[in-house]
């Protein structure tokens, strides 16, 4: 075996390999915001908060911490808080107050580092927030992107309120559905969503009072009037983001009308005349025409209409209130008129923009200039990054893509330096407990620290099995028996794969690495694995990569096996080869694995006594050199049932 050549050939493909990874300037990441009304679930932990801070440690090894800001926070204007705290008999901000405390020492519990986790109505974020949304509402307003509609919402005679979507049940209007406790505006057993109008029997959950429908004026956001911004972005996204957000948003945006089936016939003799478009059945005895954009879409309707067949856009996603009759959250800017009185930010609008605004606590927080954000946020060599449920696709891609479109001076463009960036989505599938939907009534219902404290499992045993999941392509399910055996092997198998070096190298090689060359196949491996890995960290695909993995650290194992470092009877120069390969892989190992059971490399990486500098993209592939003291065997993994 040549090892000079090949010492010279494989770490040179991996340095190759590392510069090819797109490297932002600054990034964002942030998941989908917890309402501030009970503990953090499992469902929170895998969908959002855990994926997240794997992603922002990636990052960190990548770009350097310092560029990097994790940030998130507790939803705090939605219904569901308010009503919580009237049920608990508390203030709201003493109620938010005590649950969002909760929710961050369950998040450090689980060694998810943010840089800052606040909340909406949080004292220190407050101020920030309603100046940055209030600036939101102004440009919109400014560029024509708001516009004022006198809808029917349901108002509680004897409390003297309108009623936010939350503050009203009632029979779901889906006839497939028997949920006598729906929303007014969407189904949580079904998943209709509908206008507050279509709900049955309906009834307030503040008082006893049947809600009557009465007129109230809002502000509705134009999303049609940058759609064809939003579909020429979407479309760029194609390759990047996961296949269930990208089919579903570009669906949204693409430009398509619908008619009456009875026109069928005539449609048929005229569309080889149309632009190039897609038909087919829709809901209501109507055929649904998607054309390539609104030019197309103008056209065809034209000829339509010459031809004698009405049709009329599909653009209901487009045009959505962003206000309510509420008093608890951000007020409306007086200047947009008097008409803004007691009128508030809808929860949706406030949550899209909020981490704008916890970006710039987390850097005044840090002693910078809140200003900073700007390098953050409107800086297109930077990223942000946003990891949340798939049933909130719509809001972190169309709607949010049309607020930051809206603050543009010209908003019919795309984002140049200076304006808001478009941002990235990592979307995941509902969390199943033992195959069922977690339900508190079903009695399957984890809050994060029940598994700490009362099934008495390890954080990293819990960070590491969630990440295997495959909730980025299907729902999956958290089954404990599956999730004991991965404990098992975790602390059979991988945690072999780190004491057996340790071990050898203390009682064979007075506790140092041992002058050895680097073995060809490890080589060839590891060049595969960073490969892999690089590629699979980028896009936030973690489940298979964690199997791949677990088959690089068995080359430790099987080295061991074969060449024995730990016995001296063998040939020394192959034991010493072996050894110090072993090592090579150790390290890779725990750089790989950092982000995702952090508190256990730590250990590995104490043990090996090198600098905590070690966690970065930079140093994988790069052998820890002979001679180097290492230091004693821990307790890695925790003993499994």
């Amino acid at each position: 075996m040549n090892t000079s050549h090949q010492e010279a050939r494989g770490p040179l493909d991996i340095e190759g390999l590392k510069a090819q990874v797109e490297r932002p300037s600054r990034a964002v990441v942030t998941a989908g915001m917890p309402y501030a009304n009970g503990p953090l679930h499992l469902g929170h932990l895998a969908g959002a908060q855990i994926p997240a801070d794997v992603y922002a440690r990636w990052l960190r090894m990548l770009i350097g911490a310092e560029n990097v800001l994790y940030v998130c926070g507790t939803d705090d204007h939605g219904s569901t808080s308010e009503l919580a705290a009237m049920q608990a008999g508390k203030t709201i901000q003493e109620f938010i107050g005590s649950i969002r405390e909760k929710q961050r020492d369950t998040l450090q519990r689980y060694s998810i580092a943010m840089d800052i986790y606040t909340g909406t109505s949080h004292p220190d974020c407050f101020p920030i927030h309603k100046e940055t949304a209030q600036d939101f509402l102004r440009r919109l307003d400014k560029n024509g992107m708001l516009n004022k509609k006198v809808s029917r919402q349901w108002f509680d005679t004897k409390l003297d309120r309108f009623l936010q979507d939350r503050f009203v049940r009632g029979q779901c209007p889906n006839p497939k559905c028997d949920n006598k406790d729906a929303y007014s505006d969407e189904c949580d057993r079904c998943g209709a969503h509908y206008d507050p109008t279509e709900l049955q029997n309906p009834r307030s959950a503040l008082s006893d009072a049947t809600p009557e429908l009465r007129d109230t004026l809002h502000w509705w956001l134009d999303m049609w009037r940058v759609s064809e911004q939003l579909r020429i972005w979407v479309q760029g996204k194609e390759k990047k983001w996961r296949k269930a957000v990208f089919t579903e948003v570009i669906e949204t945006v693409l430009p398509s009308l619908r008619f009456d089936n009875t026109f069928e016939a005539q449609y048929k003799e005229i569309k080889a005349t149309l632009p190039k478009h897609k038909s087919k059945y829709a809901a209501g005895k109507k055929v649904a025409l998607t054309f390539e954009n609104k030019q197309d879409l103008a056209t065809g309707q034209a000829e339509l209409n010459r031809n004698k067949i009405p049709s009329e856009l599909i653009d209901g996603w487009a045009h959505r209130s962003i206000t309510r009759d509420v008093t608890w959250g951000i007020p409306l800017p007086p200047e947009m008129g008097a008409e803004t009185k007691g009128k508030t930010l809808y929860v949706w609008p406030d949550s899209l923009i909020a981490p704008i605004s916890f970006s710039k606590v987390a850097l005044k927080a840090k002693g910078k200039d809140p200003e900073l954000y700007k390098e953050f946020w409107r800086d297109p060599k930077a990223r942000v990054y946003q990891f949340l449920g798939q049933d909130n696709v719509f809001f972190y891609t169309i709607m949010q893509g049309a607020l930051w479109l809206g603050t543009q001076d010209n908003p019919e463009r795309l984002p140049k330096e200076g304006d808001y960036q478009l941002t990235e989505i990592f979307s995941v599938y509902h969390l199943m407990i033992d195959g069922e939907k977690m339900s508190k009534s079903r009695g399957n219902f984890y809050s994060g620290d029940q598994l700490l404290d009362e099934k008495g499992f390890h954080p990293d045993q819990v960070r590491y099995f969630l990440a295997l999941l495959s909730l980025p392509e299907k729902s999956s399910n958290f089954d404990f028996e599956t999730f004991k055996d991965r404990n098992r092997f975790l602390a059979g198998p991988m945690n072999a794969a780190f004491e057996k070096p340790i071990a050898a190298a203390h009682s064979k090689f007075d506790g140092k690495v041992p002058d050895g060359q680097l073995m060809e196949k490890v080589q060839q491996e590891t060049t595969q694995i960073i490969k892999r890995y690089l590629r699979s960290m980028e896009r936030a695909e973690y489940s298979t990569l964690l199997f791949a993995i677990e088959n690089y650290a068995r080359q430790i194992n099987s080295l061991f096996t074969q060449f024995k470092p730990h016995d001296d009877r063998q040939p020394e120069d192959s034991r010493r080869d072996a050894l110090f390969s072993c090592f090579y892989v150790l390290k890779n190992i725990m750089i790989m694995l950092y982000p995702f059971v952090p508190d256990t490399m730590n250990k590995v990486r104490e043990s090996l006594r090198l600098s905590p500098d070690a966690f970065t993209i930079e140093e994988l592939g790069r052998p820890i050199p002979a001679g180097h003291a290492i230091g004693e065997k821990q307790q890695f993994f925790p003993a499994a049932e």
